[in-house]
């Protein structure tokens, strides 16, 4: 993802960060929520145009990215060719743009079962960045940001607890879940199977 999902000024606005002195670090754990979130949602919160193909014989199209601002074309050509003359006609299929879902209205894509024989074309609005995954984004860096400092002002690099006079002090490996409440969030966001 070319930029991050929320700016450093405002995510450290958030998390109560002041100074500058942790700014690279919480530029690559931003940089790591991107990547997690990209590929936890399977899609592309910064917006653009994208060319997608699907397999035919469904009823039903979920695009990776939504909400849709224009579906330029809908093709479908077993071949894969996917010229002027495989171009559906509008009445054809609904959009759904909000989640970005086509529905066919006469039946199957393509009346055939076929991988890659449904291209889509279409464009989503750019870094229109829904404000529960920018939520999820900001939480995701501050959970980690957490786990950073805490290890390194105990110097207690990927130790899960430590023992002191019948005290037991439990701290979150490096490679902890990420928090249920995040992935709640971003469940609302995920691409479903097709």
């Amino acid at each position: 993802m070319p930029t991050p999902l929320e700016s450093l000024s405002d995510t450290k606005q958030a998390l109560g960060i002041a100074g500058t002195d942790d700014d690279d670090l919480l530029e690559q754990l931003q940089a790591m929520a991107d990547e997690f979130i990209l590929r936890h949602c399977g899609r592309d919160f910064a917006g653009g145009t994208f060319t997608e193909l699907h397999p035919a014989g469904g009823r039903m199209i979920f695009l990776a990215n939504y909400p849709v601002t224009e579906l330029t074309s809908v093709k479908v050509d077993p071949d894969g060719a996917f010229g002027a003359e495989t171009l559906l006609d509008a009445a054809a299929y609904t959009l759904v743009a909000d989640r970005g879902v086509i529905v066919s209205r006469g039946g199957r894509f393509g009346g055939c079962v076929a991988p890659a024989a449904v291209q889509v074309v279409y464009e989503t609005a750019a870094d229109a960045v829904p404000a529960a995954v920018s939520r999820a984004h900001i939480d995701l860096v501050g959970h980690w940001y957490r786990q950073v400092k805490t290890n390194v002002n105990l110097n207690q690099l990927n130790v899960l607890s430590r023992n002191e006079s019948d005290i037991e002090t439990r701290y979150a490996a490096a490679d902890a879940p990420v928090p249920a409440a995040i992935l709640r969030t971003l469940a609302l966001y995920r691409v479903p199977a097709q």
